[in-house]
């Protein structure tokens, strides 16, 4: 349930506009996340949060910028709610209307919107906070438990698609991903990059 996955109280909780962006997201999920979304979940988003702020800790991110980049983490997948297909968009106009009715509108939106973006897979992020989204977003890639998040892609992408994939069909499409895809922040490819290279020579085989 999540409940118990949030059940955690995080530091940066005490901040009240974070604090209510986890519920309003959880609330969002809970409600309209459709039955497909295996991978791209609250425990996806909690993933992405988290990662947000050890990197944004580990650049000493101003309060302002660590504010708009968890709101962003939080965020960043909500769309899924709305259209699967187009999902980052969707998810810039949820968090509008949730900016909205904080109040902060016109201080935040820029800024958050441009984050969200910036997870697009082939969207080139320009801004360290950018980057630290664009990389936490792919943590899983470098993680040791990188195969659990890698089977609940295959389901939800063959239930997406309507399409059953061989484990050599999915294995060779995962090693394309790897092979375009990289770290940007020097904080991830030091942490993370070890693990992906094994994870890619696994996937290899």
């Amino acid at each position: 349930m999540v409940k118990e996955i949030l059940m955690p109280i995080f530091e940066f909780d005490s901040n009240p506009l974070i604090f209510e962006s986890r519920f309003y997201v959880t609330g969002l999920f809970n409600n309209y996340l459709p039955a497909i979304c295996k991978f791209h979940n609250i425990h996806h988003t909690l993933n992405v949060v988290q990662f947000c702020h050890e990197l944004g800790e580990h650049y000493r991110l101003t309060k302002t910028d660590m504010e708009k980049l968890l709101l962003a983490a939080w965020f960043h997948d909500t769309g899924y709610c709305l259209n699967i297909d187009d999902h980052e968009n969707a998810s810039v106009t949820i968090v509008s209307t949730f900016l909205d009715s904080q109040n902060v509108t016109q201080n935040y939106m820029p800024s958050v919107e441009k984050l969200i973006l910036a997870t697009k897979r082939l969207g080139e992020p320009v801004t360290l906070a950018e980057q630290i989204i664009r990389d936490a977003d792919t943590q899983h890639l470098g993680a040791e438990d990188y195969f659990k998040w890698c089977t609940l892609l295959k389901e939800e992408f063959e239930l997406k698609n309507r399409q059953e994939f061989s484990d050599k069909e999915w294995n060779h499409m995962n090693i394309v991903f790897f092979n375009s895809h990289h770290y940007f922040t020097d904080y991830a490819q030091r942490m993370w990059g070890r693990q992906k290279l094994e994870n890619l020579n696994q996937l290899k085989g």
